[in-house]
């Protein structure tokens, strides 16, 4: 309370104990720790460098705490609490939004929050999510980084057309509806046209997967999406064409922080991700598939 409020009386009252009594405990502290905690220039004090490590420090215990009561009342009330997923911006989050639907009718006393962010490592290591699920994640000795499945990315069109594999180069050629280059799925797509020594040049750019859907179907353009996209909504009527030369893949990880506890409601989202990978025979690795499902018994 001392080094938020930056002042002895104020933060004694925040505390409910008398300025004196606080002074004397940061005193007593101070000794132990062996270095002064706070610069005492006049009436202001401001935290030295040891300081600032032991405010760190209590904040990191505090959070521990919490985390044990979270635990305790997630092994006491299994089926009652909060689910918090942290997601790449971009179509990643279609996949999390569409099983959310599912899981609260399996589980309607479970709130669940998905939060969309481009620091999803960030998310994950600060506890603001219990796990995060994106495509790229940098190496860190505090995550645990489980592959899901790899995809790849279709033509889609109103047309059904015999050959079941297009070039990409005939793919640049053709009128497409795209993405904006924020998402993951359209960066793709310009880094692998800029190795071509071509720039994408869409009739059409939205952010709606359904707006795409809808142009497809009446026949406006064509588009590039990911598998994933393609098997969570209702694309019957549409066809879809292999990308090669080269083929247009992509790795989606899950993430979560390494030695854990996993709750109740986290286990019970990310079993029911892994079965409708599973029913959607997504390209799976099954070292990786088997050493997630241990993690969640």
């Amino acid at each position: 309370m001392v080094s938020k409020e930056l002042h002895f009386t104020r933060a004694a009252e925040k505390l409910g104990i008398s300025q004196p009594t606080l002074s004397h405990q940061i005193k007593m502290l101070e000794q132990e720790v062996g270095y002064s905690l706070f610069n005492r220039i006049g009436k202001k004090i401001e935290l030295t460098k040891v300081g600032e490590i032991v405010q760190q420090e209590a904040l990191n215990i505090q959070s521990s705490l919490k985390s044990i009561s979270s635990q305790i009342r997630a092994f006491s009330n299994v089926e009652i609490g909060e689910l918090k997923i942290a997601v790449l911006p971009g179509e990643i989050t279609d996949l999390v939004s569409t099983l959310c639907g599912e899981f609260n009718q399996l589980y309607p006393n479970i709130k669940v929050f998905v939060q969309t962010t481009d620091q999803v490592e960030k998310a994950v290591l600060e506890n603001q999510a219990d796990f995060g699920i994106g495509f790229t994640f940098n190496n860190s000795d505090m995550l645990q980084v489980t592959k899901l499945y790899d995809e790849e990315f279709y033509l889609i069109s109103n047309e059904n057309n015999e050959e079941r594999k297009i070039s990409f180069s005939t793919v640049l050629d053709s009128s497409l509806i795209l993405f904006p280059n924020i998402h993951q799925c359209r960066q793709i797509l310009d880094k692998t046209s800029s190795e071509f020594g071509r720039k994408l040049d869409p009739i059409i750019e939205t952010s709606s997967i359904e707006s795409i859907l809808k142009l497809v179907r009446n026949g406006v353009g064509n588009s590039v999406v990911s598998r994933t996209l393609y098997e969570f909504y209702d694309t019957d009527d549409l066809y879809f064409q292999h990308i090669e030369r080269p083929s247009l893949t992509r790795s989606i990880y899950l993430v979560m922080k390494k030695n854990s506890f996993i709750n109740y409601a986290a286990r019970k989202y990310i079993q029911l991700l892994v079965g409708e990978i599973e029913r959607l025979r997504f390209d799976t690795e099954k070292v990786a598939m088997a050493s997630l499902y241990h993690s969640l018994l």
